[in-house]
């Protein structure tokens, strides 16, 4: 019984971020047709299709574990691992280049400032699921970095969500909060079954919580601005 309960858990919880993540573009990206908004590029449409089929994936993979079917989940799995690898590099390179694209951003920086964001962001992510893989064959370890890594890529969902809302300034602390109630949530889980919490959601949780203040302080200093005008001149 408590198989089925912690695999039910990792099903709803990856249909609830896949949700946020639909929510949260449906404006500007998925059904930008239905409203005035600026035209986008060929890299964002490449990045955009990656992620999306990366969390049509991340679906699939839970399901198929909640089903007990592991045999597909390791096939997909090597599928997966070339899907990140490709979301890794186009996350960089939508990066680099967003840094030379003068537009307002929030809490007030420039696109220079604000580059660090993303690509800390990435680097979590490529982190994480590179260890996910590293341990694919250690359930109880793979399972949770994969989902934390699918938690520090809330950023961009986030912001796009802050924006129609008109509350810019307040970025830093939202996308904190959303980043802890995911997170909350899987700490809930762990405990509600094992009365422990597991390290890589309390340790890895815990670093990557504090990783969203510091970086939104360290993009605002002149050194980083520096280095976000190199990155834009690339």
């Amino acid at each position: 019984m408590a198989a089925v309960v912690r695999n039910r858990f990792y099903a709803t919880f990856a249909v609830a971020l896949a949700t946020f993540t639909f929510v949260a573009f449906a404006r500007t990206y998925y059904l930008r047709y239905w409203f005035d908004v600026p035209p986008t590029t060929v890299l964002l449409h490449f990045h955009s299709i990656a992620f999306t089929a990366w969390l049509v994936l991340f679906v699939i993979q839970t399901r198929l574990i909640s089903k007990g079917n592991y045999r597909a989940h390791m096939q997909l799995g090597i599928a997966g691992i070339f899907l990140a690898a490709l979301i890794v590099i186009l996350g960089f390179t939508t990066a680099v280049v967003s840094a030379g694209v003068d537009r307002p951003r929030p809490m007030g920086m420039n696109s220079q400032q604000f580059s660090l964001i993303p690509l800390v962001a990435i680097t979590f992510f490529a982190i994480l699921v590179a260890a996910a893989v590293v341990l694919r064959k250690r359930a109880e370890f793979h399972k949770r970095l994969m989902t934390l890594a699918m938690i520090s890529v809330l950023g961009p969902p986030t912001a796009r969500l802050v924006f129609l809302t008109h509350n810019n300034a307040y970025i830093g602390p939202i996308q904190f909060g959303v980043t802890a109630a995911f997170l909350a949530w899987c700490l809930v889980s762990d405990w509600r079954k094992y009365r422990i919490v597991h390290p890589i959601y309390s340790i890895g949780g815990a670093i990557l919580l504090v990783s969203l203040p510091v970086r939104f302080a360290v993009a605002q200093t002149a050194a980083w601005e520096s280095v976000g005008r190199w990155l834009a001149g690339m």
